[in-house]
Formats: C-alpha cells, sequence, structure tokens
C-alpha cells in the first residue's frame, strides 16, 4: 500500500496532483511556523520593512521638493528672461537648500537611531529657516496677483503652492521619528535573539515494538513446529511467550527470539511464512 505522505501521484488512490501539492505546502508551513515567531526573523522582517518605509519617504520627499524647486526659481527669477543668468542661478536655490535639509535629517535619523535625543536649539532653528523659507518663495508668487500684478488670482495654485511644502515639511519632522522608532524595534528584536535559548528538534517518534518486523519471518519446519508446541503450552497455562521460552526451546539468538515472539504475538500464533 502507497504511504501516505508520499509524493507520487496515484488517482486510483485519490493521490491526485493538488493532493500532493497541498502536502508539500503543508510540510513547508511546519517549518515556516517555528521561524515566524524567531527573534532573529522578526529582527530581519522588520529591517525589510524599515528600508521599504525609508526608501517611500525619501522619494516622496525628493518628488515634493522637485515641485517647490520650480516655485522657489519663480519667486527668484521673476520677470527676468531667460537668457539671464540669475534666470539659471535661481534653479540652484532650492536644491542647495533642500540638500542642506536632506543632511540634517539624515544626521537627526542616525543620532536617534542610537538613542540620543537631537535638542539643540540651532538644529531646529536650522530645518525651520530652511522650510519656512522654501514656503513663503512657493506661496508669494501665487499671492502676488492680489495686489494686481496684471495676472489672474488662482486659487487652486494658491492651495497647492501651500500644501506640498507643508507636506514636506511634516515628512521632514516624521522621518527622523520613524528611523528611530523603526531602529528601536530591531534593537529590541536582537537582544530577544540573545536571550531566547535554541529551540530543541523533536526526536523521530520510535515506532512500537509490533510495528519494528515489517515483513513474516522464514524459519525452516522443524524450529517452526517447535516454537508452535512451545507457544501452544505456554497459551495453555495462560501466559504469553516469551524470549526465554523460545530460547529454551530451540537454539537461536536474543535478537532473532525478540523477532520470533513479535512473529508470534502480531499473527495470534498463527504458522510463519515459509
Amino acid at each position: 500500500m502507497q504511504d501516505n505522505d508520499s509524493d507520487e501521484i496515484d488517482v486510483s488512490a485519490g493521490v491526485t496532483k493538488r493532493v500532493v501539492d497541498l502536502r508539500r505546502k503543508k510540510a513547508e508551513s511546519s517549518q515556516l511556523r517555528g521561524l515566524v515567531d524567531d527573534p532573529d526573523m522578526l529582527a530581519v522582517r522588520i529591517e525589510g520593512q524599515r528600508r521599504t518605509i525609508t526608501r517611500g519617504m525619501w522619494f516622496f520627499l525628493t518628488l515634493g521638493l522637485g515641485f517647490t524647486t520650480a516655485g522657489v526659481q519663480d519667486f527668484l527669477a521673476g520677470h527676468r528672461p531667460i537668457t539671464d543668468p540669475l534666470w539659471w542661478a535661481a534653479w540652484l536655490a532650492e536644491p542647495m537648500l533642500a540638500g542642506i535639509l536632506i543632511m540634517l535629517l539624515v544626521f537627526e535619523s542616525e543620532v536617534l537611531s542610537h538613542g540620543l535625543a537631537v535638542d539643540d536649539v540651532w538644529v531646529r532653528r536650522l530645518k525651520r529657516t530652511l522650510l519656512t523659507s522654501t514656503l513663503f518663495m512657493n506661496v508669494w508668487p501665487a499671492l502676488a496677483p492680489i495686489w494686481g500684478t496684471g495676472k489672474a488670482f488662482e486659487f487652486g495654485n494658491l492651495a497647492i503652492h501651500l500644501i506640498v511644502p507643508l507636506v514636506v515639511f511634516m515628512v521632514a519632522e516624521v522621518m527622523p521619528v520613524i528611523q528611530q522608532r523603526m531602529n528601536e524595534a530591531i534593537l529590541k528584536a536582537y537582544r530577544a535573539a540573545k536571550t531566547t535559548p535554541p529551540r530543541p528538534e523533536l526526536a523521530p517518534a520510535t515506532p512500537p515494538p509490533a510495528l519494528v518486523t515489517a515483513t513474516r519471518l522464514k524459519l525452516p519446519e522443524s524450529l517452526t513446529s517447535a516454537i508452535k508446541a512451545k507457544a501452544a503450552e505456554v497459551a495453555s497455562e495462560g501466559r504469553t511467550l516469551t524470549v526465554d521460552d523460545v530460547r529454551a526451546t530451540v537454539r537461536v539468538s536474543a535478537d532473532m527470539a525478540e523477532q520470533i515472539v513479535r512473529e508470534v504475538h502480531t499473527n495470534n500464533g498463527h504458522a510463519f511464512t515459509r
């Protein structure tokens, strides 16, 4: 008969390809179960999430700073023609401010990840000055039409030039906090991994003695007759055949005597296969 855990397909026995696939998935799941709560795996999972979140935040922050670059250029260049060097130089103002802001954010994230608070007043002033400057230079061109510059005032233009710098400001405030919290979670998982004892591996289950012998014994007729007679004798005495009974009847090793006893018990004293 085919083993229930076999990967061989036997349609007649109901072991289809789907059954085999499900068995493989079950075996994989049993291996993964022990890794789900493993502290080392938890640290790896948190680290992967931290990288994904950090890259996403930097990507969208860069998009926001790219948008504000156009607003700052419009504020600084004004009505200068494209041939004016200041028109081209105005494109460098926001990248310069954004570069300083990015380096400041990297500094804050690294320091906070080591449990140190960035509470210096000049650090906060520098960051707020950079963000406030970007906000002002983006909003002012959208507000200028109100004072009669010859252009029609557009509320949507004002809203987008106000919202994007504010979002950039808030992202800049949140990013160091995200880095700090994620790093704390990673360090906590690493500390737990050091204090958690390794899980002992389960030893394979030992089959019961009656199932050790997979095939029937083949004994000479003389031995079979003697053992059957001894088995009938001890049965009439109200007890079961033992290894000592077998060895007292026939000259066999202790291991062979044990196999004979198991054979007799398994087959209820019936004849051995010849």
